[in-house]
């Protein structure tokens, strides 16, 4: 089934477009990382031990992830803008109950909800995105800014939190959405063409090497970079007794190399394809995380894996991305599903495991020997990207 436009829109309803569609993106990945920081506050407001506090972040991230096929196959059954449009309702809500949290249970209950609603926001905006840019340059340069919004939501996601749980309280982690979203759904509503599903053979990826690599770096991808996120915040506040302010600043050092690499990463895959730009981003970030705490010392130290992260996803994402989508062109939803589903499950795996690694380890140990771990397995990406992606020419 094919959701093409007719015609392709004009430029400057390209631009709003790509802003509404970019919200949802933008949403999902800055509630996951403002609350990395705003759970130490809220987790000691009700009382909870510290092994709990990654619950809050668990209970968005596993529904999101495990809610992201059934998604992707319903945004192919009844169209992009209707399931982006429940999805972006369903969120609203649920962050109104998160701000209006009373205990403990309800925050995680709104966390769930804001976890299901995003998984039908995602795949939804990118099966959007995908229609309106049939052009594969044009589609590359759409992702690249994509890419550099979700670049700037997770450098902004820590800073975020942090400014707002010590200006006025975590509960403003949940009202921030509020705006944004009302925001999406007004322009999703006029903006998103109804796209209605056609009839396809297109049952099975024309390119399954190329989708399985994809989706499989993608969790590469985002449980490195989300685990070694989780570690740094850890080190800022625990080790280093940075505030929640201030180590949101800190990690937003990644923000510069990450925002401006994502437009620039749209124009290398036209050039030099996803393949070469996708292994470059895993193997500048693998550079970083190796010397993750063997430079300087203090917030110095941390960096080498903030830079890496920065340049590393703003080469590798759009590149990732695109390599889905191109591999099942007849059923976006399910390819947008795909992604999405591995690169949530990477970042619940990531948080967990940067967790275990910040309690079983602390100062300089914990950032060398997590850096090891990540630098590695970042490495092992860029070798699944030069081996399973589609080369240039083929």
């Amino acid at each position: 089934m094919s959701f093409l436009p007719r015609t392709t829109p004009a430029p400057t309803r390209n631009r709003y477009l790509l802003t509404v569609l970019c919200i949802p993106m933008f949403l999902v990945l800055l509630d996951v990382l403002a609350m990395n920081v705003a759970m130490p506050t809220l987790g000691t407001r009700f009382g909870v031990p510290t092994t709990a506090w990654p619950q809050l972040v668990d209970a968005y991230t596993v529904p999101l992830a495990v809610g992201l096929l059934p998604a992707g196959a319903l945004v192919d059954r009844v169209g992009p803008r209707r399931t982006l449009l429940v999805g972006l309702a369903g969120f609203l809500a649920a962050s109104a109950l998160g701000g209006l949290g009373w205990d403990w249970a309800s925050v995680l209950i709104a966390r769930a909800v804001q976890g299901a609603a995003a998984a039908l926001m995602l795949p939804a905006g990118l099966a959007a995105l995908t229609a309106a840019w049939p052009d594969p340059a044009a589609r590359a340069r759409a992702l690249g800014i994509w890419s550099a919004v979700s670049a700037v939501a997770t450098a902004l996601g820590p800073a975020v939190g942090g400014l707002l749980v010590q200006a006025l309280s975590w509960r403003a982690v949940f009202w921030i959405n509020v705006p944004l979203v009302l925001t999406a759904l007004v322009g999703s509503a006029a903006l998103v063409r109804d796209h209605h599903p056609e009839p396809s053979s297109g049952a099975r990826p024309s390119r399954l090497r190329c989708l399985i690599a994809s989706v499989v770096t993608a969790a590469i991808m985002t449980s490195g970079a989300n685990g070694s996120l989780q570690v740094l915040t850890v080190h800022l506040q625990r080790d280093l007794r940075l505030n929640a302010g201030t180590a949101g600043l800190v990690l937003l050092i990644a923000t510069i190399p990450f925002a401006l690499l994502g437009p620039v990463s749209g124009v290398l895959v036209t050039r030099i394809g996803r393949r070469v730009t996708a292994a470059l981003g895993f193997g500048l970030g693998a550079i970083g995380y190796v010397c993750l705490g063997r430079i300087g010392s203090g917030v110095i130290s941390t960096l080498p894996a903030l830079l890496g992260i920065g340049f590393g996803l703003g080469l590798m994402t759009s590149a990732i991305v695109g390599e889905s989508m191109a591999a099942w062109p007849t059923r976006p939803g399910l390819a947008a599903g795909w992604n999405n589903a591995l690169r949530q499950a990477g970042t619940s795996v990531g948080v967990a495991l940067g967790g275990v690694l910040s309690a079983s380890w602390s100062g300089s140990a914990l950032l060398q020997r997590s850096g090891l771990l990540a630098g590695g397995w970042w490495g092992l990406g860029a070798i699944l990207v030069l081996v399973g992606f589609q080369r240039e020419g083929q």
